[in-house]
């Protein structure tokens, strides 16, 4: 989860993004799937300190929320897309931060 600092392995994160590409952009599976790279992104972004991975977990929010408008999905898939985004914004100081640190270097 987003913060205990250990980073997602990449290969990982690819094989869930290769999977993604094969699913029904139409589906619940896909919005659930996009969730859940946009925490596996997260919690990158939060362990290297890197904004770059921090804006492609919110791009995977951002197309999770584009898609729910059109699928139905259930509660537990809405819910994981609303605790996403509670977490990207919760951490969007801390990535600021890093900027800032690395404009001082």
């Amino acid at each position: 989860m987003p913060g205990s600092g250990r980073p997602v392995d990449e290969e990982l994160i690819r094989r869930h993004e290769d999977t993604l590409r094969f699913t029904d952009e139409n589906s619940e599976g896909y919005v659930a799937g996009l969730a859940m790279l946009g925490f596996m992104y997260l919690q990158n972004a939060i362990a290297y300190g890197n904004k770059d991975l921090y804006l492609r977990a919110r791009d995977y929010l951002d197309r999770a929320r584009d898609v729910m408008r059109s699928v139905n999905v259930s509660d537990e898939v809405r819910m994981l897309v609303e605790r996403l985004g509670r977490e990207i914004e919760k951490n969007k100081a801390g990535l600021r931060k890093v900027d800032s640190a690395d404009l001082i270097c």
